[in-house]
């Protein structure tokens, strides 16, 4: 009798002994201040007893036996989502599990393109979210294709030519996007928008026996260049007039876009700079754009107005002065700037 007593007794203190051990670590037990985390990386087709052994070599439960058991009353404990976590260090069964059972926590951002910006521009924009250049340039292309993959999953990609860049279809605006994403799920969203926005516009280009990239292209120019709506549709205007006559676009944007300068007026040196986006030294429109434009920009290009201007300019306060003869283009300048 005494020998069954003992035995009891024994399984008893051992059960009340565990249990004292165990369902603190489960359920109940808190972190103390002040409170430590570390982070952690679950992989891919984890189930309970790796994601313990894990959480045990960081430090952040003591027995992955305990988590173990605790995984065979919590059923959710054994799926375990794949990610990055950062995680209290001595936190309950539980509370850990469940963590890992929602997954990562996701960080959304919004970030807001403005109609004009080009790739090197969004890149430093994306910067600061952390995105490295190298990561960018892979999936935009930058003296190089950009992936494949793109062009089969956006029908409007596939005719660019072999070595173009996605520059002038990142269409600007405010997107949301969770930041694990970035770059790619911007640069999606980005073109998926672009896709919606000009629907028809690329049928719309070759019933004009025009080229759509090169719709795009002009539109870019036109952005940089022009001031408004009307203005826009003017300024397209202009450049197919000059294209139609064999003239030179002589654009300064398109030297900014070499230079980088930026200026409102370039200097010689800048006109003089040696590349095919040089509309003062190169016939016809560049190789592609060089800016990401706006829908009102894309509209001009696409469907201008119609004049016999073959100059413009604008002076400080943005007025616009069309010209027919390079005679009154002169007269212009004079009134814009004073020589």
């Amino acid at each position: 009798m005494k020998k069954i007593l003992f035995i009891f007794g024994s399984i008893f203190l051992a059960t009340a002994g565990f249990l004292a051990w165990f369902v603190p670590r489960a359920w109940f037990r808190t972190p103390g201040a002040p409170y430590t985390t570390k982070k952690i990386t679950i992989g891919e087709g984890w189930d309970a007893s790796r994601a313990a052994q894990e959480l045990k070599t960081l430090g952040i439960i003591d027995s992955d036996l305990g988590y173990r058991l605790y995984a065979n009353l919590d059923k959710s404990a054994d799926k375990p989502r794949a990610g990055e976590y950062e995680l209290l260090l001595n936190d309950n069964y539980r509370d850990i599990a469940r963590r890992l059972y929602r997954g990562p926590q996701r960080d959304e951002v919004e970030i807001r393109l403005i109609e004009g910006l080009n790739l090197k521009q969004q890149e430093e924009i994306l910067a600061g979210y952390g995105v490295k250049r190298d990561d960018f340039e892979a999936w935009v292309g930058d003296g190089h294709p950009f992936p494949r993959e793109l062009r089969e999953l956006f029908p409007f990609l596939e005719k660019l030519p072999p070595n173009a860049s996605l520059e002038g279809y990142l269409y600007p605006d405010t997107y949301r996007v969770w930041k694990d994403q970035l770059p790619m799920g911007l640069i999606e969203k980005q073109l998926r928008q672009f896709q919606k926005k000009t629907q028809g516009m690329a049928e719309d280009a070759i019933g004009q026996g025009r080229n759509f990239h090169d719709v795009v292209t002009l539109a870019s120019i036109v952005e940089k260049e022009a001031t408004g709506a009307d203005d826009r549709k003017i300024v397209a205007g202009i450049y197919l007039n000059r294209l139609k006559k064999g003239m030179r676009l002589q654009s300064d944007a398109t030297v900014n876009y070499v230079t980088g300068a930026g200026r409102a007026r370039p200097t010689l040196k800048d006109l003089s700079v040696d590349s095919p986006y040089n509309t003062y030294t190169h016939d016809g429109l560049p190789p592609g754009p060089i800016c990401n434009p706006s829908f009102d920009a894309i509209e001009a290009a696409l469907h201008p107005t119609q004049t016999d201007y073959l100059y413009y300019l604008h002076d400080e306060r943005g007025r616009s002065y069309y010209a027919k003869t390079l005679e009154e283009h002169k007269q212009n300048r004079f009134k814009a700037y004073g020589n």
